[in-house]
């Protein structure tokens, strides 16, 4: 059997796969990021034995962990360059910390890349050789499985997708420090950043006005006022889908992948916001790039993370 878990600032998804691949069980456990975040692997490590305990099975049985995390992650190492959400503030030995706790092997990479992984073997990716994920949350995510296997690039920044710039006008400073990226733009604190701005520079008249004044208005609200023609909406959108498009494709002509997979609470959006990405994309990319090139909404959810960090184990404990 193979353990996985994907570590968040609010819960750790766990899960228990067979060895066929399959999901054998899935739960979650509260994030306790109390005295520096020391609980988490103890209570995750805890959760398995538990678990294992009522199948009455050995946990020894399993062939490793893969972990996921919400941070930069060197991954030959196993190190953790900080996570402030998890009160991880300086570099973290994950994968040895946990090794020493268990006993079994440990494999950790950066919850984007993992769930692109997921994606790529189990979800939308429909086990394509070349896949990236796009994650349209609070920010900007993503990751890039090349030939099955996941991009990290010289130091672990491969992926970073919601860093490529976009908006030449630079209207919205990143938390990256940087103006114009794609994150400011296409996230949905960029569809709020876009709503303030055209309301106040464009579009005396919307249905959202109120919430748009009050600082109160969300990226859900933006997508059904779309969804009843209001011009102002339907306008983010666009610009949106025309950031997006625009990224797609300066990534079609360096990476060339078979298929995007657009993830995250944005994508709820689901055919409304793809169709016009598609839209932007094609005319707008190398042709032969674009040949062939699907773009899908993500299938698996907050199950994606788990899956990858599976195929993690797969890849690189058992096949080594």
């Amino acid at each position: 059997m193979i353990l996985s878990v994907d570590i968040g600032g609010t819960t750790c998804k766990l899960g228990v796969f067979n060895n066929d691949n399959t999901l054998k069980d899935k739960w979650q456990i509260a994030t306790n990021i109390l005295d520096e975040g020391k609980h988490i692997l103890p209570d995750i490590y805890q959760s398995f034995l538990n678990y294992f305990d009522e199948i009455e099975e050995d946990i020894s049985v399993c062939s490793g962990i893969g972990i996921g995390v919400p941070g930069p992650v060197d991954f030959n190492t196993g190190i953790l360059n900080g996570a402030i959400n998890l009160g991880w503030s300086d570099k973290k030995s994950v994968a040895e910390e946990f090794e020493k706790l268990s006993g079994i092997s440990a494999i950790v990479d950066n919850d984007a890349n993992i769930a692109a992984l997921g994606e790529q073997a189990h979800g939308a990716g429909n086990n394509a050789d070349d896949v990236v994920l796009v994650t349209l949350g609070t920010g900007v995510g993503g990751g890039v499985v090349s030939e099955r296997k996941l991009m990290h690039g010289s130091n672990g920044s491969a992926g970073e997708i919601g860093h490529i710039k976009v908006d030449h006008n630079e209207r919205f400073l990143c938390n990256c420090g940087l103006r114009g990226c794609l994150e400011t733009v296409a996230s949905a604190t960029g569809m709020k950043n876009l709503a303030v701005y055209h309301y106040t520079h464009h579009f005396e008249e919307t249905i959202i006005s109120d919430i748009i004044s009050d600082g109160t208005v969300n990226a859900k609200d933006i997508v059904e006022a779309a969804k009843e023609n209001d011009a102002l909406a339907i306008r983010v959108l666009e610009d949106v889908s025309q950031y997006i498009g625009h990224a797609l494709s300066s990534i079609s002509a360096v990476i060339n992948p078979k298929v995007f997979i657009i993830g995250g609470g944005v994508s709820q959006a689901g055919d409304f916001l793809l169709n016009r990405i598609e839209a932007e994309y094609r005319p707008n990319t190398f042709s032969p790039a674009a040949e062939g090139t699907l773009i899908k909404i993500a299938e698996l959810g907050n199950d994606a993370g788990i899956y990858g960090a599976m195929e993690l184990v797969k890849q690189y404990i058992e096949e080594n």
